[in-house]
């Protein structure tokens, strides 16, 4: 496979990822109208089962971005692409467990009526199935990438400027900060057994595919600690990678703040202040990344070129100059006779001339010595 073949398989594979999410979230609007699917991804509550929660509107904004940006050769499509991928496969997993434990004697959503679990997970199985394709191309064209660039001896994709990827990593640093606190709270809350039955949400849930809060904590601690080492080591895929978090984050965060605006969730301080860093921090730090690449633009892109790692510039093997002028071979130098002494007045423009063809000189003073040559059998016989 080319490489512009694996950006188009990369791309259609994240379009239907993004397919999948959005027709469920067609689903719950046609289901509950587009009010309550508004109450829905602001409260999280609303009566019987749903098959969507509002972090599928930041699955689908980033699964859309992603595959858009590998189908026009955008800059940080590689960044993009791989944190679609791994969001996508760490937010559809439960659903899957969530089919293969349920039965009719024990189910999963206990009583609750109306999204099929059947239905909703298979797809959810499918969009696993898609995301371990994606990860396997995404891992084909970065050692595709690689060596192309190492065969080419260029660069690979261009590194983040330093203030955008120390605020980057300052943000995922602090939101890290938020995410392992609250799971550290609550276990000591509940204790790790009651901890670990909320990780994998038993009974815990009203969407299919919604995840319980501390397993949403545990993947965002994961995911913020990959983006806080790519930033650090100013990778290529760094600013990718961090547009693509804040995608998926900065929904979720809004419905929860407009939740808290208009007094249907209960406010408290760390709430708050976790939903405002999740949503304009990343909204600033998605404007900084937007602004460098406007500053930096480069016309010869790579197609997926912050998939590429740094590769160092080889030097290449100096290739001889081609003269402009034919070269006049040199003869011996010999004593200049008395008419030669006339070069010597040649005006400042000829010797500029001189110092950019150096074979012009040695073929005048081989017409001299010519000359000379030819008057001295005269003299001779004229002394004799």
């Amino acid at each position: 496979m080319s490489i512009n073949q694996v950006r188009i398989a990369v791309a259609l594979l994240s379009l239907a990822l993004f397919a999948q999410t959005t027709f469920w979230l067609l689903y719950d609007i046609a289901v509950r109208g587009l009010p309550g699917a508004w109450s829905l991804w602001t409260t999280g509550w609303v009566p019987g089962l749903s098959a969507t929660s509002s972090l599928d509107l930041g699955l689908a904004a980033l699964q859309l971005c992603a595959g858009l940006a590998a189908l026009f050769r955008t800059r940080g499509a590689g960044g993009l692409l791989m944190t679609s991928c791994t969001v996508t496969l760490g937010f559809r997993l439960p659903a899957v467990w969530y089919l293969l434990l349920d039965s009719p004697s024990d189910p999963w959503f206990g009583t609750l009526k109306g999204a099929s679990l059947n239905a909703v997970g298979s797809t959810a199985v499918l969009a696993v199935v898609l995301c371990l394709v994606l990860g396997g191309l995404l891992l084909l064209a970065r050692h595709m990438e690689y060596e192309a660039a190492a065969s080419n001896a260029v660069t690979g994709g261009v590194r983040p400027v330093k203030v955008t990827a120390t605020a980057s990593g300052l943000l995922l640093a602090v939101l890290n900060v938020f995410y392992i606190g609250r799971n550290a709270v609550t276990a000591f809350q509940v204790g790790p057994g009651v901890l670990t039955d909320l990780i994998v949400g038993k009974g815990s849930g009203r969407a299919i595919l919604a995840v319980p809060s501390p397993y949403q904590w545990v993947c965002l601690t994961v995911l913020c600690g990959a983006g806080m080492l790519l930033a650090a080591r100013r990778r290529p895929t760094a600013p990718g990678f961090s547009v693509g978090l804040s995608l998926f984050m900065m929904p979720s965060a809004f419905t929860e703040l407009w939740g808290y605006a208009v007094g249907s969730m209960p406010v408290t301080a760390v709430d708050t202040s976790q939903s405002l860093l999740e949503f304009v921090g990343s909204a600033a730090v998605v404007a900084l990344i937007v602004g460098d690449v406007r500053r930096d633009r480069r016309p010869d892109d790579a197609d997926l070129d912050v998939m590429t790692p740094a590769v160092p510039m080889r030097t290449a093997a100096p290739v001889p100059a081609v003269p402009t002028t034919p070269a006049v071979p040199a003869t011996p130098a010999t004593p200049a006779a008395p008419a030669a002494q006339d070069d010597e007045d040649d005006d400042a423009a000829e010797g500029a001339v001189e110092a950019v063809q150096v074979t012009v000189p040695a073929q005048r003073h081989t017409d001299a010595d010519t000359d000379a040559e030819a008057e001295r059998p005269a003299t001779e016989a004229a002394g004799a």
